[in-house]
């Protein structure tokens, strides 16, 4: 197998965020993660307990940069919240995208004032479901 050229990484340098369809153009960082949940049983033999998965949580959470313009509407509950995170390598070769749906969010920082520096919003919660449109 031949070496990985250097823009043949994923560094973190170009992503894209879009929640309900509209790209989130100023995007620091965002993730998501799927969590196994257990459940712990006693174990079959002797003292103790054992672990066993009972099904998944997925988690989100992003930054970005406050324009002040941005219509983001993520605690609007008469509607269905979707993310897509894209994710694209040094070269622009190689693009990962990801599709979050059924998405709450647990807190939203409306104001976040430092001296010196351009506000950030951060944005964390779950997602019900997710769907990879490209990989």
């Amino acid at each position: 197998m031949a070496n990985p050229k250097k823009n043949d990484y994923f560094s973190g340098n170009k992503g894209n965020l879009w929640i309900n369809g509209k790209e989130v153009l100023t995007v620091v960082k965002a993730k998501a993660i799927r969590k196994p949940k257990y459940e712990e049983i006693p174990a079959p033999v002797g003292d103790g307990t054992v672990r066993v998965k009972v099904g998944h949580t997925l988690e989100f959470n992003g930054t970005f940069k406050y324009l002040g313009t941005e219509e983001l509407d993520a605690f609007n509950e008469d509607e269905d919240v979707s993310l897509v995170i894209a994710n694209t390598n040094i070269s622009g070769k190689v693009t990962k995208r990801l599709k979050l749906d059924g998405v709450t969010f647990d807190e939203e920082t409306l104001i976040d004032f430092e001296k010196g520096k351009v506000q950030e919003v951060e944005l964390s919660g779950q997602a019900e479901t997710h769907e990879w449109l490209q990989k």
